[in-house]
């Protein structure tokens, strides 16, 4: 029955069609539609194994000649960031050049498009609002920035929305969106002054909105995708002469590592971090700790010596 209740409601625009003229074009079409309501790869893939169950079934009592849809399965989605990272991405921080190079690439990157549109105005395109004095020509380097400085999650940067913001308090409060199926209340994140300069000034380019997404797709204003700042960081690590392997996600482990070999507890990056279990936290970056044991064993020293000393002055 579950089964059958699955195939209902997933496929219910198909329940009066023949069973063996279903073709691989629709299913590539009905993925799409999925795929366009947000629904997960993962979900969409359960759906299509239990309707090929039925057509298998329908195929053994020879209700139809053979299951039109043998061969056939979901195209898996491009990767995201995060995915990207999880399939082998080296858990690393920038040397500092890299954090220069970066800076300069973000810059760049703005330049290059300030004159992008410098010669669409002077070519017939003047109705084109003016890139040379504003903060951001668009949204990739205050997104780019705001990963640099929080360590969020890009799907918690996607998801992202104004009503999570509060500018004059410096916080973030919002559930991540990774745990959120069993940790649904909200983490409530402090912000540096550097992420609350960027996103103020983002907040002031967008006509200081109270609610609505942070980062809107720039083509419809929805959740941009998963994959939707792979071109633009592409573009930004060569500006800055980045390695070309160096992924987005880096920026997120960057911020752990940092904050780590500045001597913050583990504890305090596990909870920035929003990792489910301390044990994460030390596995991948206990390792960068700068190493306080000798300055602890001359405590031990210097406090045994004040008391050999005191004892000594006492007789």
């Amino acid at each position: 029955m579950a089964t059958l209740r699955r195939i209902h409601n997933a496929f219910a625009n198909w329940l009066d069609r023949p069973m063996c003229e279903i073709t691989r074009a629709d299913i590539e079409r009905w993925q799409g539609e999925r795929e366009a309501k947000g629904e997960a790869y993962s979900t969409s893939k359960r759906h299509l194994g239990a309707l090929k169950t039925l057509l298998t079934h329908a195929a053994d009592r020879q209700v139809i000649p053979a299951n039109p849809l043998a061969r056939i399965n979901l195209q898996r989605p491009a990767m995201s960031e995060e995915e990207l990272s999880e399939q082998g991405s080296r858990r690393r921080y920038l040397e500092r050049e890299e954090v220069s190079g970066l800076f300069a690439g973000l810059e760049a990157y703005q330049d290059e498009k300030r004159q992008q549109r410098r010669s669409s105005r002077a070519h017939g395109k003047a109705y084109l609002p003016d890139l040379d004095h504003v903060t951001y020509v668009d949204h990739v380097v205050p997104w780019i920035l705001t990963m640099y400085y929080t360590g969020f999650r890009p799907g918690d940067l996607f998801g992202l929305r104004w009503e999570h913001v509060n500018l004059a308090f410096a916080t973030i409060r919002k559930t991540i969106e990774k745990t959120a199926h069993y940790r649904p209340e909200p983490t409530t994140f402090p912000l540096s002054t550097p992420a609350v300069d960027v996103l103020r000034a983002w907040h002031r380019l967008q006509g200081e909105p109270q609610a609505g997404l942070v980062f809107p797709s720039g083509r419809n204003g929805k959740r941009m995708s998963g994959t939707a700042m792979q071109k633009p960081w592409a573009t930004v690590r060569k500006l800055a002469g980045l390695p070309d392997d160096l992924q987005l996600y880096t920026l997120r482990h960057n911020f752990a590592s940092q904050l780590v070999m500045a001597g913050i507890d583990l504890l305090t990056v596990s909870r920035l971090m929003a990792h489910t279990d301390i044990q994460t936290t030390i596995e991948h970056y206990a390792h960068l700790r700068p190493d306080h044991s000798r300055d602890a064993v001359e405590v031990f020293a210097k406090r045994t010596h004040f008391v050999e000393e005191s004892c000594q002055q006492a007789g």
